[in-house]
């Protein structure tokens, strides 16, 4: 859980892409509270993806064996010279292992993209630029150990006399990789549990409803290609974000463990779903819907659409599935405006219990309830404001943690994307506002005197 003053990321870097897709240039810091606003069909959805698969499916752009490519020598080279001694890693030292990074994005753009879309995507550049750290980091050895390790600060290896090439990659790969993931993503060399990896960012697409009462019809295949390194062309009509998701499905269980999600998963259940969803774990899992005060469980299928719509996000926390990003496209999804305040509400939750929380939206309740929040941490009444309106501590917003993005469409078709900024009064979204504008003229010319 954050506690006021503590940064939920202990780093910050940015996605630049050119010519991807619909987008012509996109550059997109990552924040703990990550917004894409804008019209529909701009590119929003491949955006997400592209940064959900470079999160789960970038460690296996390493090579399995040393390379004599320039960026990597200058990686081994370095490495070598500093093993057996502890060692702060410094800007131009980030850079480089940054530099070997890109190359290899660069390298396996084409596959990547195929992967990750099931098409051939077009994409003309793609890298990590504008790394930044909140504290150093360095490299640490250890004797009589058999394991790496890794904190906030510092990594650890055995140490030993003399290094393999071999020996050397494998090391390289994992400060690259902590470097710009740990806390993000999972683990370089976790193995697979139940399908998936500890830490691994959990997608929740837009048609989840859709997917949660026809999952069983669905997982079979999907999930045959999930796990398939050689997929023939065209046997699968999905994504694999949404492959993953039906995958996800799948392990939910309920955990007799107390969740450290608590207190959000209490926040959804009195005020939203009005009621408790739960599974039962079979061949597949069986989900069902008890009304407060009823002692009836009621198949998901005849629930209302919101028990639906927020079953997922419920169950990936009741079974604690352990995941440090969450993308959640269109969380207003089948809610009245009441309730995407509550949705609102219950994403800051979970962005302040450590999550990072990447959301796409259409939604003005959403973002105003997120205006509001901001406003509301920095009012010298706050205290009494809390009090009044009956809001946590967890409710509150820092600015820090929020970065907001709009899509828009150029005379060509083409999308750009501007980082929104936040004054006095919050972020102000020009699409949404020009819109909201435009029926208000509408109301008063229609209107008789």
């Amino acid at each position: 859980m954050k506690v006021e003053g503590e940064m939920i990321m202990d780093k910050k870097w940015t996605l630049h892409v050119e010519n991807f897709a619909k987008i012509k240039s996109a550059d997109i810091e990552i924040a703990p509270l990550m917004c894409f606003v804008g019209e529909n069909n701009t590119g929003k959805s491949y955006l997400m993806s592209l940064l959900w698969g470079i999160l789960t499916l970038g460690k296996e752009i390493f090579p399995k064996t040393s390379s004599d490519a320039k960026s990597y020598k200058q990686c081994e080279s370095w490495l070598r010279e500093n093993s057996n001694q502890n060692v702060i890693l410094s800007v131009d030292v980030i850079d480089m292992y940054l530099e070997w990074f890109n190359e290899l994005l660069t390298n396996n753009k084409k596959s990547l993209l195929k992967r990750l879309f099931n098409y051939d995507v077009d994409i003309e550049k793609i890298e990590i630029r504008e790394y930044k750290r909140e504290k150093e980091f360095n490299l640490q050895w250890e004797e009589e150990s058999i394991r790496y390790s890794v904190s906030k600060n510092y990594i650890k290896f055995p140490k030993q006399r003399e290094y393999t090439r071999e020996e050397l990659l494998k090391m390289n790969a994992y400060i690259c990789w902590n470097l710009l993931m740990d806390g993000i993503a999972a683990p370089l060399y976790t193995p697979l549990v139940r399908g998936r990896r500890t830490g691994e960012p959990v997608y929740l697409p837009a048609s989840r409803t859709g997917f949660m009462l026809t999952f069983l019809q669905l997982v079979g295949k999907s999930i045959d290609r999930h796990f398939s390194q050689s997929v023939e062309e065209g046997s699968s009509i999905l994504t694999l974000p949404y492959i993953d998701f039906l995958q996800l499905i799948t392990e939910f269980e309920q955990s007799n463990k107390k969740s450290k999600y608590a207190d959000v998963i209490d926040f959804i259940e009195i005020e939203m779903t009005k009621g408790s969803i739960n599974v039962k774990k079979e061949f597949f899992p069986v989900i069902t819907y008890k009304p407060s005060g009823s002692n009836k469980e009621l198949p998901l299928y005849v629930a209302s659409s919101v028990v639906s719509e927020v079953s997922p996000m419920l169950l990936t926390l009741k079974s604690n599935i352990n995941f440090k990003a969450i993308i959640i496209e269109e969380p207003e999804a089948h809610l009245h405006p009441e309730l995407q305040q509550k949705m609102a509400q219950f994403i800051i939750r979970l962005m302040n219990s450590g999550v990072l929380v990447w959301i796409t939206t259409h939604s003005d309740t959403i973002l105003q309830h997120i205006n509001n929040m901001i406003k509301l941490k920095n009012n010298k009444e706050r205290k009494i404001l809390q009090e009044q309106y009956s809001y946590r501590g967890t409710d509150l917003l820092d600015i820090a943690d929020v970065k907001m993005y709009q899509f828009t469409k150029t005379e060509k078709q083409k999308t750009i994307l501007e980082e929104l900024t936040s004054n006095k009064h919050g972020f102000v979204v020009p699409t949404f506002n020009k819109a909201l504008q435009a029926i208000v003229e509408e109301v008063y010319a229609f209107q008789e005197d």
